[in-house]
């Protein structure tokens, strides 16, 4: 389904907000930006200060606006699956930030739903679109490495400020909150759409900054893909460095390195007497994420630009829905693991 110029309304005026907004502005010959919503009068208020858009306090009045074909959901976990049932309901467009939902099972009715509404609908997992993970999926079809045999990823933040907030809804398992849900959700997503599905896994997570929360603040899943490759995915929220992510893949052949935080950020080395490496060309050093040119910051750029561009051309955007929809199974099965500490077998493919 193609549309002409779709008007967007953006549900959900926090951070990343602000990102999405400039992405549709910077596409203002195919999209015009023309609503947003935020509980919060305040919020609103200083988002049409600075986009110049019409706001509402309540989602139903943003749903109901004529001038809206996609509503862009940026709302808490907890949130999403109402919100998104709504707007899938009215018959309009769905861009949904990850993770899809709190559980799997409303994840997947999600996508079921979207499907039969016959909108275009993506989650919008910025992984699929940082250009240091794009040339990597790239060398792994093209066999650059051989068979991986082992992945590390590690994601890091320093949340300390916002998760010392009393009744932010981060802090609250309830509400959607948790390292492993918050932040796993991308590395899972990363294996799935790179390696594939996952087998098994043990999960460890640990508080090792004293917040008076129930989250965890540091955790580490790892286990075996139904390729046979060891993965290790580790996580930190309390982190005195800057954010950032770092992925290492192991082949038979050699071994890719990719690391935010340095200058090349993406390296293949083809063997174990390769002590040069080569830089893989095409990826630029952004180091400070969230801010224009840093790598998260032009991911999300590019994703928002992706959905847009495949809606008025009538054709699927990059990402594959259902691989976040996948990686909220291995959420579960990791919280399931750290729960009863014991290794989770991941149940093959995704219900949709």
């Amino acid at each position: 389904m193609s549309v002409s110029k779709p008007g967007v309304g953006i549900a959900g005026l926090g951070l990343i907000s602000k990102t999405h907004a400039a992405a549709y502005q910077r596409m203002s010959d195919v999209v015009d930006l023309v609503a947003g919503c935020d509980v919060d009068p305040r919020a609103a208020s200083a988002f049409t200060a600075e986009f110049g858009a019409k706001t509402y306090t309540g989602l139903q009045d943003l749903i109901d606006d004529p001038r809206v074909d996609v509503v862009d959901l940026i709302l808490p976990h907890h949130l999403h699956y109402d919100a998104a049932m709504a707007v899938l309901d009215a018959g309009k467009h769905l861009i949904l930030e990850k993770p899809v939902a709190p559980t799997y099972e409303q994840s997947v009715a999600i996508q079921r739903r979207a499907a039969e509404a016959g909108v275009h609908f993506m989650v919008a997992e910025n992984s699929r679109y940082i250009a240091a993970y794009q040339a990597v999926h790239r060398l792994l079809s093209e066999g650059a490495i051989g068979e991986v045999i082992h992945a590390r990823t590690y994601l890091r933040s320093n949340e300390k400020a916002h998760l010392s907030m009393p009744g932010y809804w981060r802090t609250q398992y309830k509400l959607g909150g948790g390292l492993v849900m918050d932040t796993g959700a991308h590395s899972f997503y990363l294996l799935k759409w790179l390696l594939g599905e996952f087998e098994e896994l043990t999960g460890v997570s640990r508080k090792v900054f004293p917040l008076d929360n129930e989250i965890e603040d540091t955790a580490e899943v790892y286990g075996r893909m139904r390729s046979g490759a060891h993965f290790s995915c580790g996580f930190t929220s309390v982190s005195e460095v800057p954010h950032s992510e770092r992925l290492e893949l192991y082949g038979t052949e050699g071994g890719i390195l990719v690391d935010q935080m340095s200058d090349p950020v993406v390296k293949i080395f083809r063997g174990q007497h390769d002590y040069q490496g080569e830089a893989v060309a095409g990826v630029p050093f952004g180091p400070d994420a969230w801010h224009p040119g840093g790598w998260h910051h032009e991911s999300v750029i590019t994703e928002v630009t992706d959905y847009v561009r495949a809606l008025v051309e009538g054709r699927p955007p990059l990402i594959d829905s259902g691989d976040t929809v996948y990686a909220m199974r291995v959420v579960e099965a990791a919280y399931e693991s750290i729960q009863s500490g014991k290794t989770v077998t991941v149940p093959a493919g995704a219900q949709l």
